[in-house]
């Protein structure tokens, strides 16, 4: 259930969140915003504290039909919405980070589809 975010950036709307990752709407209603929870973070993974993952809803349906699929494929889908694309890799190779992203994104998905904010299409899982 989506809700409206008490800290962090001011009046922004939180679509889900775990122990690594916080999705909320973007500067703009047109935009998912996936971070880092800079707190939870071991130290060993403090060099991807500043990483996030800025989608357009309207490519949202994109990204997310590969969510559950190849890794690798995942990350070439999302590498133009990362901040620090040099650090993409690294993030995803993390079985841990990658495990609550993918629940983290599905959630989000849920929150945005409620909230009339997208609409699920039918998708070809087939490599584009």
């Amino acid at each position: 259930m989506a809700t409206i975010e008490k800290s962090g950036e001011e009046g922004a709307l939180l679509l889900s969140q775990n122990r690594h990752w916080r999705v909320t709407r973007g500067k703009t209603a047109s935009e998912v915003v996936i971070a880092l929870e800079k707190e939870g973070l071991p130290e060993d993974w403090r060099d991807f504290k500043d990483f996030r993952l800025e989608i357009p809803v309207d490519r949202w349906n994109r990204v997310v039909k590969h969510i559950r699929t190849d890794r690798k494929l995942f990350g070439g889908v999302v590498l133009e919405f990362a901040n620090q694309e040099e650090q993409l890799p690294a993030v995803l190779g993390h079985d841990r980070l990658y495990g609550d992203l993918q629940r983290v994104m599905q959630d989000a998905t849920s929150s945005l589809v409620e909230s009339g904010a997208l609409v699920l299409t039918a998708v070809d899982l087939s490599p584009e």
